[in-house]
This record gives structure tokens, sequence and C-alpha cells, in this order.
């Protein structure tokens, strides 16, 4: 396979991951009992002194969800911290068209404290999702579940 046939592969695999996806509202309620880890106390006593963080925190998750990035959220992070920058963009740059605009958007204009909160939650539903449907909880685009690539 050429490179281009490559990164066109593991593409279509992030579309194919998000179309399995089988959410439901009780994932949303043990997501939303996720803490923030003792690392992250500054996000915690900044969205605690914004009295916006509320409604900052429902518009981007709207956002979150309507333009589909639960998956490029999730991705976007380890063990529901979201990675440095340049990390992000290395696990992302596979990422189609699709979502990559709208997940650098959400990076660029969610501030940044909310962005932490949005981004636990999410990663905890996929995960439980995820999990629930296949066993475990890991993906990585163009890897099959069982370990083995999906171009071979």
């Amino acid at each position: 396979m050429t490179p281009s046939e490559i990164n066109k592969s593991i593409s279509v695999s992030w579309l194919a991951e998000m179309d399995r996806q089988e959410i439901d509202g009780e994932d949303f309620d043990t997501a939303e009992c996720a803490e923030l880890p003792e690392e992250l106390d500054l996000f915690r006593i900044q969205a605690e002194a914004d009295p916006k963080f509320d409604e900052s925190y429902g518009h981007w998750g709207c956002f979150v969800c309507e333009k589909e990035l639960l998956l490029p959220l999730e991705q976007s992070c380890t063990n529901g911290t979201l990675l440095p920058l340049e990390l992000r963009f290395e696990r992302l740059k596979t990422c189609p068209e699709k979502l990559a605009r709208p997940i650098w958007e959400f990076f660029s204009r969610c501030p940044v404290h909310v962005q932490h909160y949005l981004a636990l939650r999410y990663f905890v539903i996929v995960r439980i999702e995820r999990a629930r449907r296949t066993g475990s909880p890991e993906w990585r685009p163009g890897v099959e579940y069982n370990g083995s690539s999906e171009s071979s």
C-alpha cells in the first residue's frame, strides 16, 4: 500500500469506530462521577471561580456531541487527562477532515479549564462504551482490537 492509501485506510478506521459506538444515557451519568486528578487542581480552582463555567461546559459539551468529537477527544487523552498539544497533534494526525477541523476549533476556542472537564467526561464515556462492546477500552486508529493492523 502507498502512504496515501494507508492514511485513507486509517481515516476510514476512525469513522468505522465512530459508527460502532452505542453510547447510552447511563454512560453519561457514570462519567459525571469522574473527578479531575489532583495534578489538575488548577483547572478545578479555575472552574470553581468561573461564574460562567456551567454555561460554557454545556455549550462546549453540545459542540462536542453535535460535531461527533467524542472519539477524537478521547484519543487526545491518556487516563482521562488531555495530552500536551504536541502529543495531541501526533494522535490526531490521521483524523478525518470531518473531525479534524472541529476538534482543533474546540481546542482553540474552548476555555482550557472547560476542556479538561469535558475531556475527562468524554474519555470515560467512550471507554465505558468500548469496553462493553469489545471487552477492552483500548483503541487506536488503524489497529484492530486483537492488536493486528487493519491495513495488513
